[in-house]
């Protein structure tokens, strides 16, 4: 049995993948100074627990496009662009020497489980990947899970069809956009996860591990987790390296909790577990709170225990 039997077959592939230096550090709204130093890393992210956000166990293939889709910009067979999944993180470049190797790095933030980067660029870079026809040098980076491709991988662009790229299923495949050469508006979307075990009046605390999607107009997601206490802010989310467009963020539910809030740049709206919205250049930068809390009784299936301490006060 392969590596890809592992995986899930949902319609949709659990996790979240982003773009990093090659030791795993976050640059500032996903702007890389070179083609050469952008390195895709999968899982939990930079201060997220290690557990949180992990792709299934299995082999991936990736590519690099325009932030469309639309324009293939990896130049070497999808086959030389495969690694694999273990414990939720990246742990192999596996490509299958049909193109130059592509040069892999240790994740510093979850060494400790084995974890790597990989080069989006194989070691012919700069002449791979081609630069983007985005005149703000934005990029889309993609990941699918072997089982799920459609195509020959044998080939450098397999064609497919009906909400496909180059082989990618939109739905099926996790993104990230990342930018080279910043001469555009991007802007960056920050989401805040509070959660309360003590019904919906609160109080609330910050939530880790929490985990946030963002839809763009052409329908493709990108995945993060909020990060722990370690992060810049914790119980934060942040997307950045967007343009201008219609985008949906959307929080995931985890286990018996109920909406109880949703605050935007300041403003409380009715509670839904998705915000849509269109940005331009100029409009503000949306910083979105979620707000929910444990349904039914007070402690009960709830992870993380910030609230413990004012649980013992109230009954002393």
């Amino acid at each position: 049995m392969g590596p890809e039997a592992t995986l899930l077959h949902a319609a949709k592939v659990s996790g979240a993948i982003f773009t990093t230096r090659v030791d795993g550090s976050v640059v500032n709204e996903n702007h890389f100074t070179s083609k050469c130093d952008v390195y895709l890393d999968g899982g939990p992210g930079p201060n997220a627990p290690a557990k949180a956000a992990g792709l299934p166990d299995g082999d991936y293939y990736f590519q690099v496009t325009d932030p469309s889709g639309d324009v293939l910009l990896s130049t070497d067979p999808v086959a030389n662009r495969r690694f694999r999944v273990a414990g939720g993180v990246i742990v192999a470049y596996v490509g299958d020497g049909s193109g130059p190797p592509h040069p892999t790095g240790a994740d510093l933030d979850h060494s400790e489980i084995g974890a790597i980067t990989v080069g989006l660029a194989n070691v012919s870079c700069t002449a791979d990947f081609l630069d983007t026809p985005n005149a703000g040098g934005v990029y889309k980076v993609w990941a699918t899970p072997v089982a799920q491709f459609q195509g020959d991988p044998s080939q450098v662009a397999p064609a497919c069809s009906g909400g496909c790229s180059y082989g990618f299923v939109h739905s099926k495949s996790k993104t990230d956009n990342f930018k080279v050469q910043p001469s555009i508006s991007t802007f960056c979307i920050r989401v805040n996860k509070e959660f309360s075990e003590f019904g919906p009046s609160g109080p609330y605390f910050p939530r880790a591990g929490w985990l946030i999607e963002v839809q763009d107009s052409d329908g493709v997601i990108n995945s993060r987790v909020t990060a722990d206490e370690t992060g810049a802010v914790f119980g934060q989310a942040e997307f950045c390296g967007l343009t201008a467009g219609a985008y949906i963020v959307r929080e995931e539910q985890q286990g018996p909790d109920e909406v109880s809030g949703l605050v935007v740049n300041g403003v409380e709206l009715p509670p839904e577990r998705s915000y849509s919205f269109e940005w331009q250049p100029g409009d503000p930068e949306p910083e979105i709170t979620f707000r929910n809390f444990l349904f039914g009784i007070i402690g009960l299936n709830a992870p993380d225990r910030t609230a413990e301490p004012l649980l013992e006060l109230l009954f002393l």
